[in-house]
């Protein structure tokens, strides 16, 4: 008497394979598995990725904000350089050659010129823009 059961037997001419009989229920099992799964995804796509999508977006965001604000001082510098770089390309080219200037490259350094200063001067004009659009911080009063 065997303890695990019957086993099968080596394949013969009268048994090409094993002769056990396959066992069924399995793939009852597999789909439950798959439905318990595909309702586990639908549920937390549904209820919980609302609620920390805000958050994720939120942090990533802030946290490339606090970054670009540290860089603000060297891409200043960087842009300055690149918008005197490139204006000193343009006449130089146009002295060469002597072509006219075409007016979208004219309005596109003119942009460039204009954010840029606007960018280098910033710290000098953010009172004066904040307070002119009404969200101008109030000093606090000294603590006495």
């Amino acid at each position: 008497m065997s303890v695990i059961g019957p086993s099968c037997g080596l394949p013969s001419e009268a048994s090409p394979a094993c002769g056990c009989a396959a066992k069924s229920g399995g793939g009852r099992a597999a789909g439950t598995a798959v439905v318990t799964a595909v309702v586990a995804t639908a549920c937390t796509a549904c209820c919980v990725l609302p609620f920390t999508l805000p958050a994720v977006v939120l942090a990533t965001a802030g946290s490339l904000i606090a970054v670009l604000d540290h860089a603000h001082g060297l891409m200043t510098i960087l842009s300055i350089a690149v918008v005197l770089g490139a204006w000193s390309w343009i006449v130089w080219r146009w002295r060469m050659t002597g072509l006219k200037i075409r007016a979208g490259v004219l309005a596109a350094m003119c942009a460039a010129t204009v954010l840029t200063a606007t960018a280098a001067l910033w710290p000098v004009m953010e009172q004066a823009v904040f307070h002119a659009l009404g969200v101008a911080k109030k000093p606090k009063p000294l603590a006495g």
